[in-house]
């Protein structure tokens, strides 16, 4: 112990430090959510705008195909939203939801960093941060935005017309989609933690996010069961709790749950390989 006074003890921990790693993870989880809450609010509010004209979109569609299948209207202000921009031009719809659909994998690439930077403490400035990865993750980013909203689209088209179109075999084909469904979203729980962490060609961020995925399969299933519930609660709130922290808190989670595993078997292992290099 240093017999130094405390304002010359640089070993001390900082005045902002909290050292919660003997905690249990679930009360670690909420004591770090509750601790950086309003940033995340903040987040989710600049991604809720950025991405609205898209999720606007899909939930005019995800309202046509519970009307079809007898569920009737899941969203009466989906609805709504819908009946407004009917009345504007077709031009402008379009330009609208292209350009979300262009931002959402960007806008998603900086909510996963600001996500893991207050999970695990990173340091650094946050909003700076923020728009780094927004600017660093483009390239990356915008193919796995457009891969998930096809997913989504193809999905819901599978749950409404999978039978009719296939025939006898629609069945049998809509339980296969399903469960590539599943087996992608795991995947996509790796994704934006492992861009926010390390930078990797597009094809080996996929085949780690994949790999860890299936390596580990009980954390990003537990996001993904997460993320359901909490698209069950904003659905029966009508949307309301959407803009207050739907996206940034499935964003936490991913980046509290997956980033063990990407510490133990993507960093770790490269800084072993990278002290040998340097040994050698």
């Amino acid at each position: 112990m240093s017999n130094l006074p405390g304002f010359l003890d640089f070993t001390r921990p900082g005045p902002g430090f909290v050292d919660d790693s003997q905690l249990h993870p679930f009360v670690r989880f909420w004591k770090r959510y509750g601790r950086h809450f309003f940033k995340l609010l903040q987040v989710n509010l600049v991604y809720a705008l950025v991405t609205l004209p898209v999720y606007g979109w899909l939930m005019s569609l995800i309202n046509a195909v519970t009307t079809q299948t007898g569920g009737g209207v899941v969203s009466v202000l989906g609805s709504l939203l819908l009946y407004v921009a009917l009345g504007w031009p077709v031009w402008l719809r379009a330009e609208l939801v292209g350009g979300s659909i262009l931002l959402l994998g960007p806008a998603t690439a900086a909510l996963g960093r600001a996500a893991l930077d207050c999970a695990w403490s990173r340091p650094g400035l946050f909003w700076p941060n923020f728009w780094e990865a927004w600017r660093r993750s483009w390239r990356q980013a915008l193919p796995v935005g457009l891969a998930d909203v096809l997913a989504v689209f193809a999905t819901l088209y599978y749950l409404v017309d999978g039978e009719t179109f296939f025939g006898a075999a629609g069945g049998v084909l809509k339980v296969l989609w399903l469960a590539l469904a599943l087996v992608y979203a795991m995947a996509r729980v790796y994704v934006y933690p492992i861009m926010a962490t390390v930078e990797l060609p597009l094809g080996a961020l996929l085949r780690d996010s994949l790999a860890l995925a299936l390596l580990r399969p009980w954390r990003p299933l537990a996001v993904v069961g997460i993320t359901a519930v909490l698209c069950a609660l904003c659905l029966a709130a009508d949307l309301v709790l959407i803009p207050c922290f739907l996206y940034s808190f499935a964003a936490f989670s991913a980046a509290f749950f997956t980033q063990p595993v990407i510490q133990e078997h993507l960093l770790a292992p490269a800084a072993r390989a990278e002290e040998g290099n340097e040994e050698s």
